[in-house]
């Protein structure tokens, strides 16, 4: 059905003339109702609805056709938000914006496209849509490749933890400031590793918001140098192998521990690989006959496929959980009691731990990794030897020519390695830890 328009005035509007107009309102028909006090506003009547609407002409000429510009509109409101007097001075208001050469109607629907677009490009749709890219993303050092797996979900982790500090979930991205990012620094501010992680995963998400048009700048960028949280000194804290048979000791008998938090410690002080590859271990990635781990690139820090052989203090504790789990084929060797996810929290574990020991050792679980290298290395092992069973990555070792072609893993030596760092720790382990001095 066509709508009928009916043109009126100009007339003075009043509060009386709208609730005439409103009365005599009709389906299929729009009457216009020109105000006399202020040339180009005018009041629509509507057969549901009434509005106040400024016509004006832009200025200039339209090179294409050497005319005039077509009449454009401005809908102001209406009369509930709106009176007379209201829409006359947003009119004058717009009258004088088109006089010096804007726009209006065409600056209002940009205005409301990108308010759109700012609601549709919360933090939260962002986020999901940033998980699904993170994974396919390029490595930025190292080999050619996909980011790992495991070094997306750390990513990730980060980020979700940064967000909420912001409460910015719901946050158009574009609004965040500077004064957002501070606010999440602030409240780490006592952990400097934990703040450098989150600072880098959440520029790390800027960069790729701004690089999808998402974002004009990186808030995180607009941070002064000097007040980014800076790089955490390398831990250089190592234990003897007698302190490390205390520590075995004390997860023995830690109060509270389920056993499943027993196993996992000691095949960590057995191992020289990353509580997160340890907590992850699958059956699958298991050769028990073969004494062999083999890590899959998705788990690995560095991204490079590894495999540890599996010494005998490991061994014998992953072969009586097989054998309690039934002999299973695949799953984790490890999954937390109530979850069954991979164990990721260990602080009420290593305050048990403290507990028990006889003397205070000032331990963390990566430092399990250095200790390894350094008794080893003080009876003759060569460091190269120690950094592939450690799977650093060969090219900080070898240089030149020798980075490129030398790609050997030299397992054989690997193998005996291990064992011998077997002999040792189960010696100490059999004299009960020895005395407790700090290597």
């Amino acid at each position: 059905m066509s709508t009928e328009i009916i043109r009126q005035g100009p007339v003075r509007i009043t509060k009386s003339a709208i609730d005439a107009a409103w009365k005599v309102r009709a389906p299929g028909r729009r009457t216009v109702i020109a105000d006399a006090d202020c040339r180009g506003l005018a009041l629509v009547v509507h057969p549901t609805s009434m509005t106040w609407r400024f016509d004006y002409k832009p200025r200039g000429l339209d090179p294409h056709t050497g005319k005039r510009f077509a009449s454009r509109s401005v809908t102001i409101g209406n009369p509930q938000t709106h009176s007379p007097d209201a829409a006359r001075d947003e009119a004058n208001k717009l009258k004088g914006q088109a006089k010096a050469g804007a726009d209006p109607a065409a600056e209002r629907k940009a205005k409301i496209a990108s308010d759109a677009r700012k609601r549709g490009h919360t933090m939260r749709r962002l986020l999901e849509d940033y998980e699904q890219w993170l994974p396919r993303r390029a490595k930025r050092r190292g080999s050619a490749g996909k980011l790992a797996a495991r070094a997306a979900s750390g990513e990730l982790g980060y980020l979700r933890a940064a967000i909420p500090l912001m409460n910015a979930m719901d946050k158009p991205v574009a609004v965040i400031t500077v004064a957002d990012i501070k606010r999440v620094l602030d409240a780490v501010s006592d952990k400097p590793a934990t703040a450098r992680h989150m600072y880098g995963a959440m520029s790390r998400f800027f960069d790729w918001a701004q690089d999808e048009d998402k974002l004009a700048a990186n808030p995180c960028l607009l941070i002064k140098k000097d007040e980014r949280p800076k790089p955490v000194k390398g831990r250089k804290v190592f234990h003897t192998v007698q302190q490390l048979a205390q520590l075995w000791a004390a997860i023995d008998e830690a109060e509270g521990l389920m056993p499943v938090h027993r196993d996992l410690l000691h095949v960590l002080l057995a191992v020289p690989c990353r509580r997160s590859e340890a907590a992850r271990m699958t059956w699958a990635d298991l050769d028990l006959k073969g004494e062999v781990w083999s890590q899959p690139d998705t788990e690995t820090k560095n991204g490079d496929p590894h495999r540890f052989h599996i010494p005998p203090l490991a061994r014998d504790i992953l072969k009586r959980r097989h054998t309690d789990a039934g002999k299973p084929s695949e799953g984790l060797v490890f999954p937390s009691p109530r979850a069954g996810k991979p164990i990721d929290t260990f602080a009420k574990a290593k305050k048990a731990i403290d507990a028990a020991l006889p003397t205070k050792i000032a331990w963390r679980m990566h430092d399990h990794r250095r200790s390894f290298v350094t008794a080893l290395a003080e009876v003759g092992v060569h460091e190269a030897l120690l950094d592939g069973i450690l799977n650093h990555r060969q090219s900080t070792t070898r240089s030149g020519v020798l980075a490129v072609y030398q790609q050997a893993t030299r397992w054989p030596e690997q193998v005996a390695i291990m064992k011998q760092w077997d002999e040792l720790l189960s010696s100490a382990i059999a004299q009960k830890g020895g005395t407790n001095d700090q290597g």
